[in-house]
């Protein structure tokens, strides 16, 4: 700003002097400018600060609820009765048991045939009896000699029964004979022979130790040698039931 107070002040000066002189020129240099500091000041603009937002929360009602304690009853399920009849995989065969019956049959030969009483007294060991077998018959020998009187015969025998734990099963045996004969007002004499016989048997398992057996069975005997040279039929068959029980 002083370069401009200067130049005014001479041009005033120039005024000034001009009656006196004819022709004046001022001549004023105009000085380098210099750099000016312009300070802009921008108008403030004012906005509206925005809204504020009002949040209103409402709590929520705390509810209680209280459930009354009620027994608990547990029912225990009643045991099952055990059943009285043995499974099946109870109704294998011991180890050892005992074999004890009766029954009644007959026996025929080519010269008749004649009833007889029926003995049984076994060993069992598994599916496998070592027993002894009777048959006894009363007023026979006139069917089976050529006497009158009784015989009998003791057969020990090897025999084996067939599908373990079932309730119906063939069974077959070999036997070793001893034949004894009582004539009526003579003295008795005996045979020796071999036997065979098969037959099926019904066991009702009263418990896995135990059973009735109900048996039939059909029996074939070679007398091989007679005491005395009797004259006996040397072919006989034996036919007939024994209810045995199983201990």
């Amino acid at each position: 700003m002083k370069p401009a107070i200067v130049s005014c002040v001479l041009s005033l000066s120039a005024l000034g002097f001009a009656p006196m002189a004819g022709a004046v020129e001022v001549y004023v240099s105009d000085p380098t400018p210099q750099p000016r500091t312009v300070y802009v000041q921008s108008p403030l603009v004012w906005s509206a600060p925005p809204p504020t937002r009002v949040i209103v929360t409402q709590a929520q009602p705390t509810t209680i609820v209280r459930i009354a304690p009620r027994p608990v009853i547990v029912e225990e399920p009643a045991p099952e009765d055990p059943p009285t009849h043995p499974q099946p995989q109870e109704r294998r065969d011991p180890r050892a048991s005992v074999f004890v019956g009766a029954g009644y049959g007959g026996m025929t030969s080519d010269r008749g045939t004649a009833g007889t009483w029926r003995l049984h007294l076994g060993l069992g060991l598994g599916a496998t009896e070592l027993g002894l077998r009777a048959d006894i018959a009363d007023r026979s020998m006139a069917q089976l000699s050529n006497r009158e009187g009784s015989a009998y015969r003791i057969g020990a025998e090897v025999a084996h029964r067939f599908l373990e734990g079932a309730t119906v099963r063939p069974v077959i045996g070999a036997s070793f004979d001893r034949w004894q004969f009582a004539p009526d007002g003579a003295s008795g004499s005996g045979a020796f022979g071999v036997g065979a016989r098969g037959g099926v048997e019904v066991h009702y398992h009263l418990n896995p130790g135990a059973a009735l057996v109900f048996g039939a069975d059909l029996g074939y005997h070679r007398i091989l040698a007679a005491i005395d040279d009797a004259d006996v039929s040397r072919d006989v068959l034996t036919f007939g039931a024994t209810m045995d029980i199983r201990l």
